[in-house]
């Protein structure tokens, strides 16, 4: 019996506003959603994160019968004025309910400064029930979660079972140009994971591109066995369908929104995949 509760991701819609992300994903016969404030994949504020903007999140969500175990909201939590960006992104995940608030580490160079803001914020984030989720990133040669072992590493060292490791499967594969394969680095992530975002990419000449699950270049049969062992890892179908991650230069926002009916597709084409091999 499947027992992984499996989230949809909003950077699927992007273009698309939020209202319609939600409404499309309702409509699907997905109950759980996983907002996502990321730079590079859509345009937000801090504001975004201000009581008046956790209200209306509630709002909306209740009106399309959606709940969030999760939020993306990433930063550089090494940035001198990331305590109080980290703060308004954990009390943000508490008032809509959501258990974990994912976001970035930072590069080697600050690390120094990532350790004071992670130790600040460990306190905010018991109290509010939220558990600090450090996922590895998509690009970034300096960053020190390039890989699960090294991901790992840092998140072990804080010992608090209010920060822990959303392991992210594609992210993977492109950081390292396809050097490090994710069936096989989620072994260093488990451990320490407390979530696991899913998604597909294929290597193109000039770029990785996103897929459905299932239709990319990682092995997914080897990596939905070894998540079929942690049923109590939530999952999200996260699919950056429009985004551009190109390898010899930042990522770009494809400036034409996909249709619904494409989006839509290829989400129930990955839930359907991540059902069959859960319960295989």
């Amino acid at each position: 019996m499947l027992k992984h509760q499996i989230s949809v991701s909003t950077v699927a819609f992007d273009g698309h506003g939020l209202d319609t992300a939600f409404a499309s994903i309702a409509d699907l016969g997905i109950q759980l959603v996983e907002p996502a404030y990321i730079k590079g994949y859509m345009q937000f504020t801090e504001d975004d994160f201000e009581v008046a903007a956790q209200r209306n999140m509630v709002q909306r969500l209740a009106a399309h019968g959606l709940s969030a175990v999760a939020i993306s909201a990433h930063m550089d939590s090494g940035l001198p004025k990331a305590e109080a960006m980290l703060a308004r992104r954990i009390r943000f995940a508490q008032a809509i309910g959501a258990r974990f608030m994912i976001t970035n580490s930072t590069s080697v160079q600050r690390e120094g400064h990532l350790r004071g803001v992670i130790e600040a914020s460990l306190k905010l984030a018991e109290s509010c029930g939220v558990v600090i989720a450090l996922e590895n990133p998509g690009h970034g040669p300096n960053d020190l979660m390039r890989d699960a072992k090294r991901g790992a590493t840092l998140v072990e060292s804080f010992n608090s079972p209010w920060l822990r490791f959303n392991y992210d499967t594609a992210n993977t594969l492109t950081c390292t140009e396809g050097e490090v394969l994710p069936e096989l680095d989620i072994d260093d992530a488990l451990p320490l994971a407390c979530h696991v975002h899913l998604k597909d990419a294929v290597k193109l000449p000039d770029r990785w591109a996103f897929t459905a699950i299932g239709s990319g270049g990682i092995n997914y049969a080897a990596l939905m066995e070894k998540l079929r062992q942690r049923p109590d890892l939530p999952l999200t179908l996260e699919l950056p369908l429009s985004l551009l991650r190109y390898t010899s230069r930042d990522p770009a926002r494809n400036p034409v929104p996909l249709p619904l009916a494409d989006i839509n597709s290829a989400i129930m084409q990955s839930r359907d995949y991540v059902m069959r091999a859960l319960n295989a």
